[in-house]
């Protein structure tokens, strides 16, 4: 144990998600047009379709805006940088954020909103059945996932103006997936080097991935001789990922943590919200991945994190 507070949550997992798996009351935020079978989940749209108030379609315009549309009404677009209109636009007393289809930069700020308001919060993500196999049997990486990065970017509602005070007591924490390139491009923004320590999602959501990620991040542990710093965590759960973090921070009690946002959504999820909890310490580094539409095939295990009783602050 890692002697830090851990959010006191639970989490409930869904073949088939129900109308009745909901709260009274539960506002539904989703993605309009996701790019994924997974992040299509039909409840929402039988939902909206009964009962437009209780379903809002979040809409990715560009890195700095998006469309928010609600109770059958206009699509309303917001900037992800106006905390404001961003709290107007998605109060409600429980929410429930569908972060499948959502990037980084779009459910972070949603999230971070709904704690702002003290909303009662529940996160659900679905796993795919299976993810696309890469077309060179030579790559490094086995997963086909992302056409490009857009680079380096603080997450909105995330930015740092202040770094570290002692550029010597830092840590570098990657989150590992199955790109390795993504981590070593990260890092390699940092002069002079922090010290790196990678976390890997173990138990894995197939029992093959935690090889395939330790296989697909080779170089980048060799490169930063960073095998015997290996910390883990449950790949589906963002409550290990959080009590992880909060073991390294009482491992390294001093250190500035720069966290970066490379494996699992969950883990994102877990490191999220170890940055709110400890925005003075904690700068989260994300590259912005354009990924590719077939990524992913099927629609797997549906997991909703219950955030209810977590203090984000």
């Amino acid at each position: 144990m890692s002697g830090f507070p851990l959010p006191p949550t639970t989490t409930l997992r869904f073949k088939i998600l129900a109308k009745e798996n909901l709260l009274p009351d539960e506002l539904v935020i989703a993605s309009a047009v996701p790019k994924e079978k997974r992040g299509n989940i039909p409840l929402w749209s039988e939902i909206s379709k009964n009962d437009p108030r209780k379903v809002a379609w979040i809409q990715k315009l560009d890195r700095e805006e998006i469309s928010i549309q609600k109770g059958g009404g206009d699509a309303v677009i917001i900037s992800l940088r106006n905390d404001a209109a961003i709290d107007a636009a998605i109060s409600a007393q429980r929410i429930l954020i569908d972060v499948t289809g959502l990037s980084h930069d779009v459910w972070a700020p949603l999230l971070k909103s709904a704690f702002r308001q003290h909303s009662a919060i529940r996160v659900l993500y679905a796993e795919p059945e299976s993810y696309k196999t890469h077309p060179t049997p030579s790559s490094s990486a086995i997963f086909d996932l992302s056409v490009t990065f857009e680079g380096l970017a603080p997450l909105p509602g995330f930015a740092r103006l202040a770094g570290p005070e002692d550029e010597a007591k830092c840590v570098f924490v990657a989150t590992l997936g199955f790109e390795g390139s993504r981590p070593e491009y990260l890092v390699s923004q940092l002069d002079p080097t922090p010290k790196v320590i990678p976390l890997v999602g173990a138990p894995g959501f197939q029992l093959e991935y935690p090889a395939f990620t330790v296989g697909c991040n080779r170089l980048f542990l060799e490169e930063y001789r960073a095998h015997s710093e290996l910390r883990y965590a449950r790949a589906s759960c963002p409550f290990e990922a959080f009590e992880t973090l909060s073991a390294i921070k009482k491992d390294y009690p001093e250190y500035y943590m720069y966290l970066a946002l490379v494996g699992t959504k969950p883990h994102a999820i877990g490191s999220v919200l170890f940055a709110m909890r400890n925005p003075d310490t904690t700068e989260v580094m994300f590259d912005y991945p354009i990924k590719k539409e077939d990524r992913t095939k099927g629609l797997g295990v549906i997991h909703i994190y219950n955030l209810e009783n977590f203090n984000a602050y």
